[in-house]
């Protein structure tokens, strides 16, 4: 049985080390789906920058022309009412007033669509900035995390290539090296079980439950210590 002891004590260094390095393995892909996620959705609104900086600018100069034809209409409104109160008609200087009034409310609206355009191609702009500031980061970031899995045999990730581009295809040429060596792992722990399992099953004459490699060892332990 020592002899035995001593093999199952060899599984069990290979399952904690097979444990420790898929704890490693899913720590990484943690990090890599990560930068992945963030990497491509800066890509996407870089993409799309353009287009909506188009179409802030476009609601830019609407509005601004807006607030040109708004005041032009007030003044037109302003002079009629002068016109009416010099004509003295009562009804005519209401009317006017009136009219003057809605072109007033009209042309604060205008200014107020124009200040919430430039607000908001002035926080797009701001954004985009932000945007590019993050994708610098993430660029740096990557590269100790690319080190390490290019030196990793198990991965041996080729590093990325220069720029967001590179970031988001070395990202997902990672993830999926990084399914397959935490598959890899996975079986090499379930081999190490089952090779335990095995071996103390037939020393004790007894099947035993698949609790790990510890748990097959303690039944080996207690066998012998009985013994």
């Amino acid at each position: 049985m020592e002899p035995l002891l001593r093999i199952v004590d060899e599984l069990e260094r290979r399952d904690e080390a097979a444990a420790g390095a898929l704890h490693e393995i899913e720590e990484q892909q943690r990090e890599v789906e990560e930068i992945r996620s963030r990497t491509a959705a800066i890509a996407s609104f870089l993409a799309a920058f353009p287009d909506a900086l188009a179409a802030r600018e476009a609601e830019e100069r609407a509005a601004a022309e807006s607030r040109t034809a708004a005041a032009a209409a007030l003044a037109e409104a302003e002079d009629a009412l002068a016109q009416a109160e010099e004509r003295g008609r009562e009804d005519a200087r209401l009317a006017a007033a009136r009219a003057a009034q809605h072109a007033r409310d009209a042309l604060h609206e205008a200014e107020l669509r124009v200040e919430r355009a430039h607000a908001e191609r002035e926080r797009l702009v701001r954004e985009e900035q932000e945007q590019r500031d993050d994708a610098d980061r993430l660029v740096l970031r990557v590269q100790p995390l690319a080190r390490t899995l290019a030196a990793d045999p198990r991965i041996a990730t080729e590093p990325p290539a220069p720029g967001l581009d590179g970031v988001l295809e070395w990202a997902s040429q990672a993830r999926g090296d990084l399914l397959v060596a935490r598959a890899g792992l996975a079986t090499e722990r379930d081999k190490v079980v089952r090779e335990a399992t095995e071996l103390v099953a037939g020393a004790l004459g007894e099947p035993l439950p698949g609790n790990g490699v510890a748990g097959v060892r303690g039944r080996l332990a207690r066998s012998l210590h009985t013994g």
